[in-house]
């Protein structure tokens, strides 16, 4: 029996259209570098990422370690935090609707910034600056972004800037991996604790892997809702657990582990950017 073409040619043309879709390269991201001033004769950078519709909010994404990118002019990062979790997956964050900045430490810091500094007025000032540049560039909810040692700051400059008037403060914030604990041998330096968590009124949202073994960053529920206690002034708050991934390539305070998301990086992503959205 000889099947009729007209039969075959709409399913034939369906799959043709839906191989051509799935092999389209993913958006474009328009891509910039900018420089604020923050004191006389020091500026801070950041890379900025966004899609070709206008973004529900902006980002700034707050790395771990010693927090320097050192930025050149171009956009290319010289640091090895490339790799962070947040720096390396800032384009799939542009794709969610996003505006991303991805800060770098002030050029006073390109040696690097440890935790104190982290907590200080100065870098929170610094912040605050950035945060209003962003305001007037997209015009769109700030929220800050940090993850490992980069929570320090996004809990610092968010307790810092919610009790002064000098400079804007985040719309909300979002600590991912964050440093909760000290070690006897001093690895971890500060925590989260270090600043006046309940001076923030904003949304916050913890996201942790349960297994991270890192010692300054356990991700077990436990640990979340102490943390969330402590943000009394918080108008909504809440902790997402991720576990799985890949087998860790790195050390389990470094960013291809269980600390760094690796190998969940996209569902990572797009709760974090879902939850910004909807808050």
């Amino acid at each position: 029996m000889r099947i009729p073409v007209i039969a075959i040619v709409p399913l034939f043309a369906f799959l043709l259209a839906f191989s051509a879709l799935a092999q389209q390269p993913p958006e474009k991201l328009n891509e910039e570098v900018a420089a604020v001033e923050v004191r006389p004769g020091v500026t801070i950078k950041y890379l900025g990422l966004a899609g070709s519709e206008p973004p529900k909010a902006a980002v700034v994404l707050l790395a771990g370690g010693k927090g320097a990118l050192k930025l050149n002019s171009s956009g290319a990062i010289g640091s090895d935090l490339g790799a962070n979790f947040l720096i390396r997956t800032r384009g799939r964050f542009a794709r969610e609707g996003l505006y991303i900045a991805a800060l770098d430490a002030a050029s006073d810091k390109q040696d690097g910034m440890n935790g104190a500094y982290r907590l200080s007025l100065e870098h929170a000032r610094e912040i605050g600056q950035v945060i209003a540049d962003l305001k007037n560039r997209v015009g769109a909810p700030v929220w800050l972004v940090g993850t490992s040692a980069g929570t320090i700051s996004t809990a610092g400059a968010a307790t810092r800037l919610a009790a002064q008037n000098q400079f804007p403060r985040p719309h909300g914030i979002v600590l991912t991996s964050a440093t909760t604990q000290l070690d006897g041998a001093g690895y971890c330096g500060k925590s989260v604790y270090d600043a006046s968590l309940s001076a923030f009124t904003g949304p916050v949202l913890l996201v942790s892997h349960q297994d991270d073994a890192c010692p300054c960053s356990p991700g077990i529920a436990a640990i979340g809702a102490t943390l969330l206690v402590r943000f009394a002034g918080s108008s909504v708050k809440e902790h997402k657990i991720f576990t799985g991934g890949a087998a860790p390539l790195s050390g389990p305070c470094d960013a291809r582990a269980q600390h760094g998301f690796f190998g969940i990086e996209n569902d990572v992503v797009k709760t974090i950017a879902d939850w910004i959205k909807s808050h």
